[in-house]
């Protein structure tokens, strides 16, 4: 199982603030960077309850970063 964390924009030299965080059951890393992606373009930022987020990270079962993906990119 993955976690994903929709993140606002970094403060520079300091650590993103996760905006939404969901578990997902897709256990292979490029089709939950494919999902993260959908879920940025069509669900997240039509939101108005939240920010808006600036991207995301991927996290494994062990809190470790395995992947990440902004708008800048």
């Amino acid at each position: 199982m993955l976690v994903i964390e929709f993140v606002g924009v970094a403060p520079e030299g300091a650590i993103a603030q996760v905006i939404d965080r969901m578990n997902t059951d897709i256990s292979d890393v490029h089709k939950a960077v494919t999902h993260a992606k959908s879920l940025f373009a069509n669900v997240i930022v039509q939101r108005t309850h939240k920010p808006l987020p600036h991207g995301f990270r991927i996290l494994d079962s062990d809190g470790r970063e395995i992947a990440s993906w902004s708008i800048d990119e």
